[in-house]
This record gives C-alpha cells, sequence and structure tokens, in this order.
C-alpha cells in the first residue's frame, strides 16, 4: 500500500473522541479501587477469558483482577460465546495504573467491591485506553493489557488507535505488540497495516514481526501477502523467517512456493532456512520435499541440510526415504 493510500485507510478508520475519553475518564476516577463497564467485542476473534489446564485440556477458571500476573487466552475447540467485552480498570490515588478486559461471560473476582458504569460509548472507551497508553506520566506497568483491551474493542477506532502504537518512534517491543494485535484481531483492515509496516519499514526487525503478525491473522490472504515478501524484501532474514511461516500456516500453497524459493535464491542462508521450512511441512509432505532436494539439481550442501532434516525426522517415511537414496549411491557389489 503506498504510504499516501495508507494516510487514508488511517483517516477512514477514524480516531476516538478525546472529549468523549475525558468524560469517561472524569467517571471511572471519582474513586479508587475497580471499576468496570462494558462495550461491544470484535467478532471472529475469539472471546478472551482466564484459563487453567485440567489433563492436558484448558478449563474457564475465572480471572483474579487482583493476580500480579495478568494472562488470558481463547479457546478455539471450547470457545466461550460472547459478543461483549468487560473493561476493568484500577484506580489508585484518583488516576488508572492497571487495566484487564475479558469476555463478559468470564467470571471475575477482587478482594474489593467492583464499581459498574452504565453506557459506555464505545468511542469513549477507546479514548480512555489510548490517552492512557499515551500518557508518559501515568504510573502504569501493564501496557500489553491495555493494547489487548483495545484489540478486543468492535469500535473501528480502536484499529486506528492501535495502529498509532506500531508507528516509529515507539519502542520496538512496543510496536511489536501493535503489529501482533492488528493482525489477531482487526481483520482485513488490520492486516493491510501490518502489511505496510511488513514491507516498507526501515527496520527488518520490525518487518520480521510484521510477517510474524500476518502469518497469526485469518483475514485478507495473509499467506500470499508473506509469500510476496519471501520474493522481495532486501534482508536475507525477513526473507528466511517468511519462508519458516508460509510452512506453519498449513496452505496447500506452501510446498511449491517454499521449493521455488529454494530454486531461485542466491543466499546461502535462506537457501538453508528454506531447506529447514520444508522440514516443517505437515508429515509426510515434509519428508517427500526433502527427498526430492537430496535427489534434485541443488548445491552440494543444501542437499546435506535436506538429509540432516530427513534423519531429525525419524518417521518411517523418512528412513524409507534415506534408505532408497543409500541403495542409489551404493555400487553394487
Amino acid at each position: 500500500m503506498k504510504p499516501w493510500m495508507m494516510g487514508v485507510a488511517f483517516a477512514a478508520l477514524g480516531m476516538a473522541d478525546a472529549s468523549g475519553g475525558s468524560a469517561l475518564q472524569a467517571q471511572v476516577a471519582q474513586a479508587d479501587g475497580w471499576v468496570a463497564w462494558q462495550v461491544p467485542m470484535v467478532a471472529d476473534a475469539g472471546a478472551p477469558s482466564c484459563f487453567s489446564w485440567r489433563r492436558g485440556r484448558p478449563a474457564e477458571n475465572g480471572c483474579d483482577l487482583d493476580a500480579r500476573d495478568w494472562n488470558f487466552g481463547t479457546d478455539s475447540k471450547h470457545p466461550l460465546h460472547d459478543s461483549t467485552l468487560a473493561v476493568y480498570a484500577h484506580v489508585a490515588k484518583g488516576r488508572i495504573d492497571r487495566v484487564r478486559a475479558v469476555a463478559s461471560a468470564c467470571r471475575v473476582e477482587s478482594a474489593g467491591a467492583i464499581r459498574r458504569l452504565d453506557a459506555v460509548m464505545p468511542a469513549q472507551s477507546v479514548a480512555l485506553l489510548a490517552d492512557w497508553l499515551a500518557d508518559t506520566d501515568a504510573a502504569r506497568n501493564d501496557d500489553d493489557s491495555a493494547l489487548a483491551a483495545l484489540a478486543y474493542h468492535a469500535d473501528a477506532s480502536a484499529t486506528r488507535a492501535i495502529a498509532t502504537r506500531a508507528e516509529p518512534g515507539h519502542a520496538g517491543e512496543e510496536r511489536e505488540q501493535a503489529l501482533f494485535w492488528l493482525g489477531q484481531t482487526r481483520g482485513v483492515d488490520g492486516v493491510d497495516i501490518v502489511e505496510h509496516y511488513a514491507r516498507t519499514d526501515a527496520d527488518p526487525d520490525v518487518r520480521e514481526k510484521a510477517v510474524f503478525a500476518l502469518s497469526q491473522s485469518h483475514a485478507g490472504d495473509p499467506y500470499a501477502r508473506i509469500r510476496a515478501i519471501s520474493r522481495s524484501d532486501r534482508s536475507g532474514h525477513v526473507r528466511s523467517q517468511a519462508l519458516f511461516w508460509m510452512a506453519q500456516m498449513e496452505d496447500a500453497r506452501a510446498l511449491t512456493d517454499i521449493t521455488a524459493a529454494l530454486a531461485g535464491e542466491t543466499s546461502d542462508d535462506v537457501r538453508e532456512q528454506a531447506v529447514f521450512a520444508l522440514s516443517q511441512l505437515k508429515e509426510g509432505q515434509a519428508e517427500d520435499a526433502l527427498t526430492a532436494v537430496v535427489r534434485g539439481d541443488y548445491p552440494r550442501e543444501t542437499k546435506k541440510q535436506a538429509l540432516f532434516w530427513l534423519g531429525e525426522s525419524g518417521s518411517p517415511r523418512a528412513i524409507q526415504a534415506l534408505d532408497e537414496v543409500l541403495a542409489e549411491r551404493t555400487p553394487a557389489r
């Protein structure tokens, strides 16, 4: 996406009303302790909740707002069906110092009473969280939780608020988290923004993180976007990472595309990573791909790497392939 087009896209997404954020801030700051409100939750991104593991399976067990470590997740196999997000802000001495957000159906607990606010406008909620993240004087220690809370807001202004955190000038880790949530929860609009940074950012580390963020998305054919980066990025490391994530995405196009990249690459390091990417394909497909490399017209070092990963596989199919290759190269007595 061209820079001027990206600017238009950002503008179209809109920004939350700053005065609305201030009005909500005044309500929130009226008393210390936990205060909560609800807003519509973004669709198709799962319902965030707190889980524990029981016999190898996640079990929803409620969230302790007062816990020092805050972790949540979504369970795609046993989803919590909810369309409403509950946002929790902790106030100390009249200022927010912690933010939490989970699906409204998720049970929460706290040592103190939770004050509830009614009829909060989604844009106000976005504006409050965006202002809190932008406030360099705020006493906070969980920016990641606030960014995640923004990510699950259905309101379109949340996309722009998160995108602001991905802009150059912010710390690398903050940009990485913003790119992740844009790809994970913000649909095609978010993916477009992530792709913009994956293609154009001056920092190869940011481009690499943007490629990962694309790989975690399910909107706007992220595989095709990563494939294009694997063919064009000026950094061999970024191209290598693109090939790796292509293999992880379980896309039917990956075998052909990674094999083509291996044949066309001039970088020894990227070729090595392309062989590794082939080894990451699903069982059966990986062994066949590596065997084809061993038997194909590739540099000797590339063939050695394919043999190594065949050996590491240890699957019956890999062992059979190794036996066949050795038989082909062993002179008859």
